[in-house]
């Protein structure tokens, strides 16, 4: 049964039957009041891994009256899905099949030599180190959050003085583990060699639940998609088998996951205890090898809980893959650099088809509890916590409700909405997975246009709704115009972040005197008392363009987030939140606490202040003929976010922004045939609360109550 939504109200469609939706309006600028016909074939594909298996649901020929203008909304594909998007993924984002290689036991790859780095001349070793030494914007918040060890100047002296003696191995993950640890995910410096043409992964995915422990030191952990295909069938007649979705994760190498991610902090960053959960969770399921070391060992052993209360172990071999075109240059330079020819075409996984992995299994109590540790120095306003004693029973269950979460698509690639409605909820949502604003049609950030879809939406599908969700959980960086917008939508009067910089020689070049006029930026230098360490507190953004939208939603409202909301999306939720626009939603305790204006290395670093940055060595031998870049790239955030409102002069970086209310999903949200959403039910209901309320107010104040 496919579930296609053309309505406030998600109808299923069974053998091929047509349903005659009405969709009314009150608007006055939609002027062509007629039938609409819409015939088309719709195909949702689902990307899994790089094997690419892609389930594809064909469309209904829907014959839809529609009393509006159907032209008001834009809006041309249907999605649906059972869930939002996963939190963590097992895959690289290939998008064809051919792009990538089949799995093979990293074991192989590593043992014969492929994971090599360039042989960099002094010369080119000292561009590198040279632009790595330059515009730590954050260097002060880090140290205060994250001590010493995230320091980067200790270690950038260490590979100064021996940057002669030290291997190109030595040279590149020295430098990329000062970046790492430093924290800050506006500033990074990616791998070049064939090292980086790799992609390792234990081929299983998890996700964080709603449990009894604490949620950053006592996370409850479960499988949250069935294993890779392609790896299970390599390692059929093993323990995979017996992985199920929903199990929960007890250990990792002995360690419980928060002491295994203290272990490999260092390695994994993360500018708060939010965010940095978010990337073990990923770097325990993978590794890039352009932007993480590959993993030196050949397995992981992790421990897991079944349904029924048994405990088993498995010892889950690191599979590897590697990108076609990536190799092909990077090879290439190697051995025009070395003379070594690598070679690539090696047995695949003949000896692990036969390797056992299981490990003995163990009965245990099933209603062991997990202690509690002491309460977190960032403290959201409520942590909604559910009946655990169901978490387990009846998960194959169909809810209540038999329907699917189906998103429209829209003229912006990352933009859709649906409305919820299973129990009269009627709440829209609004769901960005970035901020960058990519036209459908042409494929270019078109930040206007942006902008009017999501006002169209809230005049127009979403206009009747009790309440609006922003969902962002998957919400990275992108337009700061774009995220300074939304919030005018639902309220007058802004204010717009701030920025401060570092005062030294680097950010001087970059806005005292850069070949592109940056005026608010070159002021602020002159603004700033001497030996200051950082500029004053200047616009970004003119304060003008801060108000240059109409409110068009006078509903309440909610942002929900998790700790890989960044940048934009927490320039966008700040202000929700300070100018107590709407209540931020999070499935963890703050968002990622990344907030700078970034640049890349090249062109922007390099066009802005050519003294210190130059560009990285190979430049022209690891670009394809499509554009795609295999040398060292490197980003600065340069210039950090300072909120307005009620969070005046606080910064967001290690920080971020604390949820006001957490709420993390339900076993039963992810186990096959979920149908339900547990969280956009609770979100729901609480705005409606929150309505009601509001209303009441309204009343009294022209005293009817």
């Amino acid at each position: 049964m496919t579930s296609i939504t053309v309505s406030s109200k998600p109808t299923p469609i069974k053998h091929a039957t047509v349903y005659h939706v009405f969709w009314q309006f009150s608007v006055a600028f939609c002027v062509n009041i007629a039938l609409f016909t819409l015939s088309s074939t719709n195909y949702h594909q689902v990307v899994k891994a790089i094997w690419l298996q892609t389930t594809i649901v064909k469309g209904q020929q829907l014959s839809i009256n529609v009393l509006a203008a159907i032209s008001c909304i834009n809006a041309q594909t249907l999605t649906t899905s059972t869930q939002p998007a996963a939190t963590s993924t097992s895959t690289p984002p290939a998008t064809i099949k051919s792009k990538w290689s089949d799995y093979r036991p990293i074991k192989l790859d590593r043992d014969a030599g492929l994971f090599t780095f360039f042989p960099y001349t002094l010369e080119q070793r000292n561009v590198l180190v040279s632009n790595a030494e330059n515009a730590w914007v954050n260097f002060e918040s880090k140290i205060k959050h994250h001590g010493q060890e995230a320091n980067p100047y200790p270690a950038l002296e260490h590979i100064r003085n021996n940057i002669r003696t030290l291997t190109d191995k030595q040279l590149q993950l020295g430098l990329l583990d000062v970046f790492t640890r430093a924290r800050d995910e506006h500033t990074i410096m990616t791998l070049a060699g064939t090292h980086r043409c790799f992609f390792a992964t234990i081929g299983i995915s998890f996700q964080f639940i709603d449990g009894p422990g604490d949620i950053i030191k006592d996370p409850t952990i479960v499988v949250s998609k069935p294993v890779n295909r392609e790896i299970l069938n390599l390692l059929r007649d093993t323990a995979y088998n017996r992985i199920n979705i929903g199990d929960r994760l007890v250990s990792i190498n002995g360690l419980t996951f928060y002491e295994w991610k203290e272990k490999h902090r260092n390695a994994i960053g993360g500018s708060t205890e939010s965010h940095s959960q978010r990337l073990a969770l990923r770097y325990l399921t993978f590794r890039y090898g352009s932007y993480t070391p590959l993993p030196d060992e050949d397995s992981i052993e992790l421990k897991l809980k079944s349904h029924s209360g048994i405990i088993y172990e498995v010892n889950v071999p690191y599979m590897s893959v590697y990108q076609y075109t990536c190799w092909e240059y990077s090879s290439k330079l190697y051995t025009q650099l070395t003379g070594v020819t690598l070679d690539i075409h090696l047995q695949n996984t003949v000896a692990v088809k036969s390797n056992s992995h299981a490990l003995p299994t163990t009965t245990v109590d099933d209603h062991t509890t997990s202690s509690q540790s002491t309460k977190s120095l960032l403290t959201p306003r409520r942590i909604r916590k559910r009946d655990q004693s169901s978490q387990y029973q009846n998960t194959g269950r169909l809810s209540k409700r038999d329907l699917q979460i189906t998103f429209y698509q829209t003229s912006i690639l990352e933009l859709s909405w649906t409305i919820w409605n299973p129990d009269s909820q009627n709440m829209g949502i609004i769901k960005l997975t970035s901020f960058k604003c990519t036209s459908r049609t042409t494929n270019t950030r078109d930040i206007p246009e942006g902008i009017r879809e999501v006002k169209r939406l809230l005049t127009t599908v979403l206009k009747k709704t009790n309440s609006i969700l922003i969902d962002v959980r998957e919400g990275g960086g992108g337009s700061m115009s774009f995220a300074n917008a939304i919030p005018q939508l639902f309220k007058s009067k802004l204010e717009p972040f701030q920025v401060k910089y570092l005062m030294n020689d680097v950010t001087y070049n970059m806005f005292v005197h850069p070949p592109i006029d940056l005026k608010s930026s070159r002021d602020a230098w002159f603004k700033t008392p001497a030996k200051s360490q950082y500029s004053v507190f200047h616009d970004f953004l003119d304060p003008r363009a801060s108000n240059i939208y109409d409110q068009v939603y006078t509903k309440p409202v909610g942002v929900f987030t998790s700790g890989d909301c960044m940048s934009a999306c927490e320039i966008m939720t700040g202000t929700m939140q300070s100018f107590k626009i709407g209540t931020v939603f999070g499935e963890d305790v703050t968002t990622a606490g990344s907030g700078a204006n970034v640049w890349s290395l090249d062109p922007e670093l390099i066009t802005h202040d050519p003294i210190d940055f130059k560009p990285m060595p190979f430049k022209k031998e690891l670009t394809s003929d499509t554009k795609e870049i295999f040398y060292n790239k490197m980003t600065v955030g340069h210039r950090a976010f300072v909120r307005n409102g009620d969070h005046k002069g606080q910064s967001v970086e290690d920080i971020g922004i604390v949820s006001d209310v957490v709420i993390r999903p339900r076993l039963k949200d992810i186990i096959p045939g979920a149908t339900g959403n547990s969280r956009y039910d609770y979100i729901a209901d609480y705005l409606i609360k929150i309505g009601k309320r509001s209303a009441k107010t309204v009343w009294n104040l022209w005293g009817i109550l």
